[in-house]
């Protein structure tokens, strides 16, 4: 079957040193350029949701969707939730067929992350399905004055991420290592010192958010040092956000809404490829 863990597929990719790129979506249109991407390229591919776009496209929706577009193009595929904001928003997931879960405790302390993620991890488990945890604060790229982020104030601390991933069982986990969500507003500055404690003290593969606008460089750097995935969400929407504004005002009066959408589709697969090819997972499916 198409569809598989996480777990699988990130284990896989830290024994094989690459990174499984990880993009969301929130429509069909997103999802066929994910999976037509993943499928020219051979390689594995997580498509993820967030709970605001749970709710917009239906949570089976969603799932039968993927899963549907997966069978059809036959390389591994992730259905994952990004960012479960709550204990039961996690496990709601569960019921609708994701094969992984982001439980996302980070703005806790350490104690009650660890609590809520440890019984995320027991309720998943129990379903086959794998699990993601947060420690630090990786918050927007534009947070802070003049879109200044506090780069210090939500970085990791190796410690409390040993005692996380030893504590909950959670089966790859986010830390905060100078990344953020967005558009950065200057080169972002990951603490590869702080990487490398993490992947010493940890067995379990890492995780990378805020991965658009990240140099090339520094993402293939951090796969070498255990990172195993790498979410990919604004850049395809600003290429698709810019491609569809374009294609609109290039054809005044156009209402075949096909016509309409598959320019910024095609974009999208272009975006997709770039980065998965970064992410160095082309030929690995």
């Amino acid at each position: 079957m198409s569809i598989v863990t996480n777990k699988e597929l990130l284990d896989r990719a830290k024994a094989g040193h690459y990174a499984v790129a990880a993009f969301n979506t929130n429509n069909l249109e997103y999802t066929q350029a994910i999976l037509t991407a993943a499928s020219e390229l051979r390689a594995p591919v997580i498509v993820a949701a967030a709970k605001s776009e749970v709710d917009y496209m239906d949570g089976y929706v969603f799932v039968s969707m993927v899963t549907c577009l997966a069978d059809k193009f036959g390389i591994p595929v992730g259905i994952h939730l990004d960012h479960g904001p709550t204990f039961e928003e996690t496990i709601r997931c569960l019921h609708y067929g994701f094969k992984s879960v982001m439980y996302d405790g980070s703005f806790l302390p350490l104690e009650e992350n660890i609590a809520v993620t440890k019984e995320v991890v027991k309720a998943a488990h129990a379903c086959g399905v794998s699990v993601e945890g947060e420690v630090g604060v990786i918050g927007q790229a534009a947070d802070g004055p003049e879109g200044r982020r506090h780069d210090m104030t939500g970085l990791a601390d190796p410690d409390e991420c040993e005692r996380f991933v030893a504590e909950t069982g959670v089966d790859c986990f986010a830390a905060a290592i100078g990344n953020a969500h967005g558009l950065y507003k200057r080169k972002p500055e990951l603490r590869f010192d702080i990487l490398a404690e993490l992947e010493k003290r940890t067995s379990i593969p890492l995780v990378l958010h805020g991965g658009t606008g990240i140099p090339e460089g520094d993402l293939r750097k951090a796969i070498t040092m255990g990172v195993s995935k790498i979410n990919f969400s604004t850049v395809m929407r600003k290429g698709y956000i810019e491609t569809l504004t374009a294609t609109l005002n290039g054809s005044p009066g156009e209402l075949d809404l096909m016509k309409l959408l598959s320019p910024g589709k095609d974009r999208m697969i272009e975006i997709a490829k770039e980065h998965i090819v970064m992410c160095m997972s082309d030929r690995k499916a």
